[in-house]
């Protein structure tokens, strides 16, 4: 089969709408924020450049159809590069309004040089911008924290390489010209579209996968590589190692030591019915509460998907729980004041060396029962466990 233009637009409209589209529905399903959002943005008009390119090349629209493709076009690697930015919490709107510019400047540019260039109007604009914007994205995605994460190499190659496909076809486009053998045999719109196929397929693989990394499922394992979290709650494994210590050294020296564990209930069904955003809004309220009502000289950290845990100093299994209250009115307080005005069910759950011993096993696995059955039990709140203890 003989390869043409249309057939190859053609080919290239249904792959790339395919994983565009997949993209788009699983993000509207999930109600995803932040970064996917975006992305989801540039996809979409990944998707409307192929079919304003389709409706040109049957002969739809003229040079008006490739006007509005090249700005649409322009958008897709500009809404990449606002995601890494919003994925390594860097501030998006001034980079959005350059995108937009660029956007105009390619429109502008292909209606005005319609005349001259016919269908190639405008195209040295855009595709000088595409290289800019697809370098700007490609050296986002290796800053913290998306440099952190494998997958935002394999985005930042992604984007290099097709900044580096359209550097070299806008210089041969410059020296040699579009009706040239060499550019039409190797740069032509005919490459260009297998190209885009090949980098949509693969953008829409690894964006999934990066997305992933920001839900509150992955314990915000994405926002580090030094074991603690950028809003300063450390790590499971870190905080395990840190609390190992500290109740070894207490040991020694008879010291009170606490582990508190808080559960937050029913964060999946809040994502469910509400979004991904209202979940993070809550999450992110009990962390930080949990973080401010804790003694300045204790350790916070994560214990699992929904549970955070903090290890304190303190003298008596009295101290333990009233410190384990104050934990639980700052979360109140702090969910009081959230966005989501939602109130999901936490349970506190208190082990005291006093009452358990010094083995870090066993005071964490009482703190979790405890919160476990707080969060569970109609009218408590903060639960001891303890062998005497009573709610």
């Amino acid at each position: 089969m003989t390869l043409d233009l249309f057939r190859v637009t053609v080919m290239a409209a249904i792959v790339a709408s395919v994983a565009s589209v997949t993209f788009i529905l699983d993000t509207v399903f999930r109600r995803d924020s932040g970064p996917g959002r975006l992305w989801a943005v540039a996809f979409f008009c990944g998707l409307s450049t192929t079919v304003a390119y389709m409706a040109w090349s049957s002969g739809v629209g003229g040079f008006v159809s490739v006007a509005v493709g090249n700005s649409l076009f322009v958008l897709v690697p500009g809404f990449v590069w606002l995601g890494a930015r919003r994925f390594n919490d860097r501030s998006v709107p001034p980079a959005l309004a350059l995108v937009v510019v660029l956007s105009i400047a390619t429109f502008a540019a292909a209606i005005i040089q319609a005349d001259e260039w016919g269908s190639w109007g405008g195209w040295t604009t855009m595709a000088a911008c595409l290289v800019a914007l697809f370098v700007a994205g490609a050296i986002e995605t290796l800053r913290p924290q998306l440099g952190f994460i494998r997958s935002g190499w394999a985005l930042a190659a992604v984007l290099l390489f097709a900044a580096l496909f359209y550097a070299v076809r806008l210089v041969l486009f410059l020296v040699a010209g579009p009706t040239s053998d060499l550019f039409s045999r190797w740069f032509g719109s005919i490459s260009a579209n297998i190209v885009t196929v090949v980098l949509t397929v693969v953008a829409a693989i690894v964006t999934s996968v990066l997305r992933s990394h920001r839900t509150s499922e992955q314990r915000y394992e994405w926002l580090t590589e030094g074991g603690v979290a950028s809003d300063g709650v450390m790590l499971a494994r870190t905080f395990a190692a840190a609390s190992a210590d500290i109740v070894e050294r207490a040991s020694w020296r008879s010291e009170g030591v606490a582990i508190i564990v808080i559960r937050v209930e029913g964060l999946a069904e809040i994502r469910t019915a509400f979004g991904q955003e209202a979940a993070d809004d809550i999450s992110g309220a009990c962390r930080q509460a949990v973080r401010r009502y804790a003694p300045a000289s204790a350790i916070v950290g994560e214990d699992d998907e929904h549970r955070l845990a903090v290890c304190a100093l303190a003298p008596t299994a009295a101290d333990a729980r009233r410190l384990g209250a104050m934990i639980y009115r700052g979360c109140m307080e702090e969910l009081a004041r959230a966005d989501s005005g939602l109130f999901p069910v936490v349970g506190v759950g208190v082990a005291s060396t006093s009452d358990l011993g010094y083995a870090l096993g066993r005071l964490l696995g009482g703190a979790r029962a405890a919160a476990r059955r707080a969060a569970t039990t109609p009218g408590a709140s903060v639960l001891v466990d303890a062998p005497t203890a009573t709610s």
